[in-house]
């Protein structure tokens, strides 16, 4: 068991993201970066780190998005950089003040994270410009101002060459977030038409494990990215065409949901085959179609070539007419029937909302409004603002994560220093600066990033050893740097640990080359093996909180989510009242978000490096279920219905209500770890929670369809139900 472990931990750290290297970003912060100490060396300046730490630290927080955000974001860290410079410095000048003044603002910095991501990111950046600060006191009240100075003064000069020299187009980023929607979309409706022609069931769960997660998180990025564009902008034309691509892009994942659950039922159905490939062949046109559309997006100015739309409904149409004529209905169930007929409508949608978006994607290069008429319908990119000190109330409980990793993360910072102090080490900064960069707020995301830091510092100090032993030229050795810069930032988002060994190298070099001494790279590697045990010290026995403590949570969460949404769907059936299309997308929208945070979670649970005893098997199924039970509610979503029959509709109300708490107890159960109550019979013709054997008839005779689709919600949540009673029967 622990040489299987040690394996696994050994392949997170040497995994590679399938993403391609950030050149660009990692050329512009190796300017950014190595000028200022050029010139610095040039005109004798003292303060040449001050300026070198600014521009990394800005270049380094341009994280690409729209110039605002990227504006924001590099802003923030000059800011918060030069005040904690500055307090660092002045605290450095007075032992024992420096432990507290640390515990007290790291804390604060780590618990910025209340803001988001961002937030965080900015955060641990000042936390480390003050940790470097403190360990490099300042003479005085005028030093410390001067390196505030430099410190800003690369700053603005990493923000000029990101901003100004290295312009970008405001909307290019939402082009681009929207172009990989898109592409997402194709992808999905490929495999979708490709699963169509008779896949089994582990197949089609396959699907939903690795397409709706990547899908939603696509979405959301888009979402983001647009509505940092087009906060405080007046503009009606280019922007509002971007909002209405992304609301198309969600409104054709909603109906591709419904298109898969259909062809995952219709495949188990017999005389189908001929309506299974008409689908298959719309949706591998259709995903051409997306994949030009994504194109056209991207690309300025007006295109050249637009997307075919010469697919539809009416292939699969003629195929089910023809099977009617040739006495094809006496071998294809009623029920399958219907259900072919259904996923004639849903490519029918599809086709619509291709034709508004392809319309939409050609008048990016003009600046007129959208030809939908006002704005567009469904929910907005902007999310409400919250009152400032809100995040900060609302955090300020035992129960927070944020909270907890901030006072973990003050307090052995503040050992960190106190050892370093107390240990007289050299360059005792690299101490802390690994701690700080190495806690996270969850243990495993901690552990394996300790990992990847201390095996990267380990080949970066060797590497940095052995350029110290045959090149001496300080000239050399900066250009030699420059490149490691550029590849370090580059690589950041491929392989942490990758990006440590050129981190390292860099540092190393640089400091070899301020001080004289060539012999630092053992000097790294020693004060980085002690940051990373401290770090792990800190995190296990200061106010840890381990992730199968937060899973439940997250999986009860994203159960409550499923159940909020199959309620507003129902609601439809049952008297639609105003505004319910902005709930429906508001409750489809957090559905998917809540499986993520699930998700995340359960990858964090994996990642933690403790025996587990629970088994696996009941927690993904649960997982890969709440999706499944999501995607099945989906296609009831009335924009894919006709009315509801009239004479069933007291039947709907009960079984409704039974679902609905079901959903809850399953929640509560997961959340509890306690069992289930027994599963009502839900759809059954017997039983007082179920419609009656009268209604039943009705619904099977009047709308096949309806019933198919319900039976189908019953048996998702069977199994939902059986997984969290597995669950129970191997307590830890």
């Amino acid at each position: 068991m622990l040489t299987r472990r040690l394996i696994e931990h050994a392949k997170d750290v040497t995994r590679f993201a399938p993403v391609r290297p950030a050149v660009k970003a990692g050329l512009r912060a190796a300017i950014a970066t190595i000028v200022p100490v050029l010139l610095a060396s040039v005109f004798h300046l003292s303060g040449g780190i001050w300026l070198s730490v600014g521009g990394f630290n800005a270049s380094f927080a341009d994280r690409g998005g729209s110039y605002r955000s990227r504006a924001s974001s590099m802003g923030a860290v000059a800011i918060t950089g030069a005040l904690s410079v500055f307090v660092g410095g002045l605290a450095g000048l007075h032992p024992a003040l420096a432990i507290p003044v640390a515990l007290f603002w790291v804390a604060a910095c780590s618990y910025a994270g209340v803001y988001g991501a961002t937030a965080g990111f900015v955060g641990n950046i000042a936390a480390s410009a003050f940790v470097i600060s403190l360990a490099l006191p300042a003479s005085g009240l005028l030093d410390a101002l001067s390196r505030v100075g430099f410190l800003l003064g690369g700053a603005c000069w990493a923000m000029v060459l990101s901003l100004v020299l290295w312009p970008i187009r405001p909307y290019r980023p939402a082009r681009f977030a929207l172009g990989r929607c898109f592409r997402a979309l194709a992808d999905f409706a490929g495999a979708v038409g490709r699963l169509s022609t008779g896949a089994d069931s582990a197949a089609w769960q396959a699907l939903v494990q690795s397409q709706h997660g990547r899908l939603r998180e696509t979405l959301e990025e888009a979402r983001n990215t647009l509505a940092a564009i087009r906060r405080g902008r007046s503009e009606s034309g280019r922007g509002e065409r971007l909002l209405v691509l992304l609301q198309i892009a969600d409104a054709m994942f909603e109906a591709m949901i419904a298109l898969a659950d259909v062809m995952e039922s219709l495949s188990q159905g017999a005389g189908v085959r001929p309506a299974q490939e008409e689908v298959a062949r719309a949706l591998a046109a259709f995903s051409q179609t997306l994949q030009e559309l994504a194109r056209v997006t991207e690309t300025e100015g007006r295109p050249k070539q637009l997307p075919a739309l010469e697919w539809g409904p009416d292939a699969l149409r003629e195929a089910l007419a023809r099977a009617e004529a040739a006495g094809g209905s006496e071998v294809m169930r009623v029920v399958d029937r219907a259900q072919a007929l259904h996923a004639a409508r849903l490519l029918a949608q599809l086709r619509e909302f291709s034709g508004i978006a392809v319309e939409n994607a050609a008048g990016l290069s003009d600046n007129r409004p959208v030809s939908l008429g006002g704005e567009p319908r469904g929910q907005g990119v902007a999310e409400p603002r919250r009152p400032l000190l809100e995040p900060l109330r609302e955090n300020l409980s035992r129960d927070s994560v944020v909270l907890r990793h901030a006072l973990r993360v003050g307090v052995t910072t503040g050992v960190a220093v106190w050892l370093t102090s107390l240990l007289n080490l050299s360059h005792g900064y690299w101490v802390t600066i690994t701690v700080l960069t190495i806690m996270l707020p969850y243990t495993g995301p901690t552990f394996l990033k300790g990992l990847q830091r201390v095996v990267g510092t380990m080949v970066g100090g060797i590497l940095a050893a052995m350029v110290a032993a045959w090149l001496h030229d300080p000239h050399a050795i900066m250009l030699l740097v420059f490149f490691t810069v550029a590849i370090s930032v580059a690589v950041i988002s491929v392989n942490y640990g990758l990006y440590t060994i050129f981190l390292t190298l860099t540092f190393v070099l640089l400091a070899e080359v301020g001080t004289g001494d060539w012999s630092l790279a053992h000097v790294r590697i020693l004060n980085t093996l002690m940051g990373g045990a401290l770090a792990l010290a800190g995190t296990w026995f200061l106010w840890e909180r381990p992730e199968k403590e937060l899973f439940p949570e997250q999986l009860a969460a994203a159960l409550r989510a499923d159940r909020e949404y199959f309620r507003q769907v129902f609601s439809a059936w049952l008297g639609k009242p105003e505004g319910l299309e902005l709930s429906l997308s508001e409750a489809r929208r957090k559905v998917g978000l809540a499986s993520l945070n699930a998700e995340a979670s359960f990858q964090r649970l994996l990642s933690e490096p403790r025996r587990r005893t629970e088994p696996l098997e009941p927690l993904m199924t649960l997982l890969v279920y709440t999706r499944r039970f999501a995607a099945s509610v989906i296609a009831l979503s009335p924009g894919h219905h006709e009315r509801t029959p009239e004479r069933v509709r007291d039947g709907l109300e009960r079984f409704a209500s039974s679902v609905e708490q079901v959903l809850e107890d399953l929640a509560g159960a997961v959340a509890q770890g306690r069992s289930p109550m027994p599963l009502p019979d839900l759809f059954g013709l017997q039983g007082e929670d179920a419609p009656s054997s009268e209604a039943a008839a009705s619904l099977a005779g009047e709308d096949p369809l309806l019933r198919a689709q319900l039976e189908r919600v019953v048996r998702q949540l069977t199994v939902l139900h059986g997984a969290a009673s597995r669950r129970t029967l191997h307590p830890e």
